[in-house]
C-alpha cells in the first residue's frame, strides 16, 4: 500500500476529471476543475498529519464518490469541503463562485465552531446532529461526508492512538450504520473492517491470518460451485453472470460473537451471487438450484417481495456445497445489484443534467422523522441516541390493515406501531390485535405480522407503565411529553368563582393513602387545600395519574373517585357534595448522589439508564461520558463504557432502589457511588 506522501495530487485530480468526463459535459467538468484551483489555492501550504500536501484529501475523497456516477455540484462541493473549516473562505465567497447549491452542499459537511462552552463529546454530538439534518434537507451532503470519512480512516495510522480510537469508535457508531441505512455496502464494509483494525488490532490480525491461511481452499471450492452453478443454468438458455463475493473480515468476526462459534465453525467466508435480467427470472433460478443442490431448512429469505428498509432486494438461500459445508447464494437482477453496491447513490445517478429528487421518497421518510424529531429531544445527545435507536438498529417489517409496510427497531410492540402511524393514535390508544387476535399490548411484533390498532377517545392517554416495554426512543419520547403535559395541567389548579361548600373534616388521611401519596411523588389537593382527610374510594380505585372528583361524606371526610367511575351519575344526584379535586407534585427534600455505571457500549444504553431515574421521578443533574473504553476490554468481549452521573435522590430508598434497578439491566456491568 502507498504512503499518503508517495501520492501526486495532480495526477490523482487528473485521473479523477478522466473518470468524470465518461457522463459530465465540457462545462460541468469546468465546474469541477475550478473548484479544484480554488481549494488548492485557499489551502496553500497546508499539509496532513502524514506530511502530504492537504488537498490531496479533498481530492481522494472525490474519487471514492467517482464510481457513483454523481452531479458535478457535488463533485466541486466535496472538493471544497474543508475550505470553510480550515481556511479564512466565506459561504458568500462560495455562493458568488459556485452557486447557492454547491455552497449549501459544503456548509452541510462543515463542522461547527463557537461551542466552545460544550465538552468535546458535546460538541461532537451537536456536529453530528448537523450532519444528519442537513443530510435531510440534501442527501449529497452524506455522500460526501461519509466519502470524507473513508480517506479519514484510510490515513489513520498517521494520527495518535486516543484519535485513532476515538474516530474509529465514532466510525464504527454512526458513519457504518449511515452507510447501512442507506444501502451503501461498499463504503460501509470498508469502514467496519478499518475500524476493527484499530479498535482491536489484535482480534482483527488474528483473523487476517486465518481467513488469508484458508482463501485459496475457498476460492477453490467457489470456483467448482460457480461452474456448476454456469453449467446448469447454460442448460436452462437462462443468460446470468454468476461470481463469489468474500465476507468483509468484521462480518465473519460479529458472526463468531453473536453465535459462539470459532472460526473454523464459520463456513460461510463467501457468498455466490446470480444476476439476471428480470424479476421473473430470480424466482426461476431460486428454483433450479434448489433442484441441484441440498437446500438449508429455513434458510430462505425473500427481499424482493418484502425488501429491507434501506431498499435492498434480493433472494437469498442457503444450500450445501459438494464439501458438504453451507453455502448462501444470493440471487438478483443487475438493477438490484447496481442498488446493492451503490445504495442512494444509485437512485441519486446523474442521468439527463439532474439528480432524482429523494427526500420526498417513501423510503426516505426516516430522514423526515429525523425534523421532526427537532421539536421534542432535549439535546444534541437525546437526538443522537434517539437516530441510533430508531434508525441504525436492526428492524422487523409489519403491515398495516390495509397491506402498507411499517419498519420498526427489533423488539417493538403495538404502542411502537401506534405511535409510528400518528401521535394522536398512540395517545388513544386502548388495545391491539396482531393477525386478527387481541393481543396484549406489550406484545412484541416480528417481522409479517398484520397490526390493527384499537383507539378511543375516552382512554386517558398513555401510562407511565408503558415506558417498561416499549422500543422505540420516538416512542417513549411521546409518552413522556403527554405525561409531562397532563403534570403540568394537573398541578396548576384552575381558580374558581364558585362559592366555597362547606367541608366536614373530622379524621385524618387514611395510611394507605400517604403510602401511596408517598410512594407516586403526588399528593390530592381538594379545593386548594392539601391537609384535607382524604379516603380513596374502593369502587373505582384512583391513582395518579387519573382524573378525579371528590365527593364530602359526612363524619369521614372526602372520598375521592376516579372522573370516569360509574357511580359519579349516582353521587351527582347531591351536586353540593361533588368538590374539584386534582393531584399535585409533594415538594420534596433532595440528597445528591455521584454515581458511577459502567456499561456496555449498546445503542440505547443511555436511554435504558436514564428511564430508570425517570420513571422514579429522579432528576439527573448531571450525565457525562467519563471515560470512553476500547472497543473491547479483553479478547472476545464486547466493548465497554463509563458514566458518571449526578442525581438527587429524595431518600434513601429511591437511592437504594434505583441502583438495584440499574443493576438488573442487561447492558450494565457495574454501578458504584463516588
Amino acid at each position: 500500500m502507498k504512503l499518503d506522501t508517495e501520492f501526486d495530487v495532480d495526477e490523482e485530480f487528473e485521473t479523477l476529471i478522466a473518470t468524470l468526463r465518461g457522463w459530465l459535459s465540457p462545462e460541468e467538468v469546468g465546474l469541477v476543475e475550478r473548484a479544484f484551483v480554488f481549494a488548492r489555492q485557499r489551502h496553500g501550504d497546508q499539509k496532513r498529519a502524514s506530511g502530504a500536501p492537504y488537498m490531496l484529501h479533498p481530492v481522494k475523497a472525490a474519487l471514492v464518490l467517482a464510481d457513483y456516477r454523481l452531479d458535478a455540484e457535488t463533485y466541486a462541493a466535496c472538493l471544497l469541503h474543508d475550505v470553510l473549516e480550515d481556511t479564512q473562505t466565506t459561504g458568500k465567497e462560495l455562493e458568488d463562485g459556485f452557486g447557492s447549491k454547491v455552497a449549501s452542499l459544503v456548509e452541510g459537511v462543515t463542522k461547527l465552531h463557537g461551542l466552545n462552552y460544550l465538552s468535546r463529546e458535546e460538541n461532537n454530538l451537536e456536529n453530528v446532529r448537523k450532519i444528519l439534518l442537513a443530510m435531510a434537507a440534501d442527501l449529497r451532503v452524506v455522500l460526501i461526508k461519509l466519502a470524507d470519512r473513508l480517506h479519514n480512516m484510510r490515513t489513520l495510522q498517521y494520527l495518535s492512538e486516543d484519535k485513532q480510537q476515538r474516530i474509529a469508535q465514532e466510525t464504527m457508531e454512526i458513519y457504518v450504520p449511515l452507510a447501512h441505512r442507506l444501502g451503501i455496502y461498499e463504503l460501509k464494509w470498508e469502514m467496519e473492517d478499518l475500524a476493527f483494525r484499530y479498535l482491536n488490532p489484535d482480534e482483527y490480525r488474528r483473523l487476517a491470518g486465518l481467513v488469508a491461511a484458508k482463501r485459496a481452499e475457498r476460492e477453490a471450492f467457489v470456483k467448482e460451485t460457480i461452474g456448476q452453478i454456469d453449467h446448469f443454468l447454460a442448460e436452462k438458455d437462462i443468460r446470468a453472470q454468476v461470481s463469489g463475493r468474500p465476507k468483509n473480515l468484521y462480518s465473519i468476526y460479529r458472526k463468531m460473537v453473536q453465535q459462539g462459534k470459532t472460526f473454523d465453525e464459520i463456513y460461510d467466508l463467501t457468498a455466490v451471487r446470480i444476476l439476471v435480467n428480470t424479476i421473473p427470472e430470480c424466482y426461476l433460478v431460486l428454483g433450479y438450484v434448489h433442484e441441484a443442490f441440498t437446500v438449508v431448512p429455513g434458510r430462505v429469505k425473500d427481499y424482493i417481495a418484502l425488501p429491507k428498509p434501506n431498499g435492498y432486494q434480493s433472494l437469498h438461500t442457503t444450500v450445501m456445497g459438494s464439501n458438504g459445508e453451507p453455502l448462501e447464494i444470493q440471487i438478483r437482477t443487475k438493477r438490484m445489484h447496481e442498488v446493492d453496491e451503490m445504495g442512494v447513490a444509485a437512485h441519486w445517478k446523474y442521468k439527463e443534467g439532474k439528480a432524482a429528487d429523494l427526500v420526498d421518497s417513501e423510503r426516505f421518510a426516516w430522514l423526515r422523522q429525523m425534523v421532526d424529531w427537532q421539536k421534542d429531544v432535549r439535546s444534541s445527545g437525546e437526538f443522537v441516541e434517539r437516530v441510533k435507536v430508531d434508525v441504525f438498529t436492526d428492524e422487523v417489517l409489519v403491515f398495516t390493515p390495509k397491506g402498507d409496510v411499517i419498519n420498526l427497531p427489533v423488539g417493538s410492540t403495538p404502542v411502537d406501531f401506534a405511535y409510528r402511524i400518528h401521535t394522536d393514535i398512540g395517545n388513544n390508544l386502548v388495545g391491539a390485535k396482531v393477525n386478527d387476535r387481541i393481543v396484549p399490548i406489550d406484545t412484541e411484533l416480528v417481522t409479517g405480522d398484520r397490526v390493527q390498532v384499537i383507539t378511543s377517545r375516552n382512554s386517558g392517554g398513555p401510562k407511565s407503565d408503558w415506558l417498561k416495554f416499549v422500543k422505540a426512543a420516538s416512542t417513549k419520547g411521546h409518552i413522556r411529553a403527554f405525561l409531562r403535559k397532563k403534570e403540568l395541567e394537573h398541578s396548576t389548579p384552575e381558580r374558581s368563582d364558585v362559592e366555597e361548600r362547606p367541608r366536614a373534616v373530622v379524621t385524618r388521611p387514611s395510611l394507605s393513602y400517604r403510602r401511596a401519596a408517598a410512594d407516586s411523588g403526588f399528593r390530592i389537593v381538594v379545593r386548594g387545600d392539601a391537609t384535607l382527610p382524604i379516603i380513596m374510594a374502593a369502587c373505582c380505585s384512583p391513582s395518579y395519574p387519573d382524573e378525579i372528583l371528590g365527593y364530602v361524606t359526612r363524619g369521614r371526610g372526602v372520598t375521592i373517585h376516579r372522573a370516569d367511575c360509574a357511580n359519579i351519575p349516582s353521587l351527582a344526584m347531591e351536586p353540593e357534595r361533588l368538590v374539584d379535586a386534582h393531584w399535585e407534585m409533594i415538594p420534596r427534600k433532595v440528597r445528591e448522589r455521584t454515581i458511577v455505571i459502567e456499561t456496555l457500549n449498546v445503542p440505547g444504553v443511555i436511554y435504558q439508564v436514564s428511564e430508570e431515574f425517570a420513571k422514579r421521578d429522579i432528576n439527573i443533574k448531571y450525565m457525562k461520558n467519563a471515560e470512553r473504553l476500547s472497543m473491547f476490554r479483553k479478547k472476545g468481549e464486547a466493548r465497554r463504557t463509563q458514566f458518571k452521573i449526578i442525581a438527587e435522590f429524595v431518600s434513601e430508598a429511591a437511592y437504594r432502589q434505583t441502583m438495584d434497578a440499574l443493576r438488573e439491566l442487561t447492558s450494565v456491568i457495574s454501578v458504584k457511588q463516588r
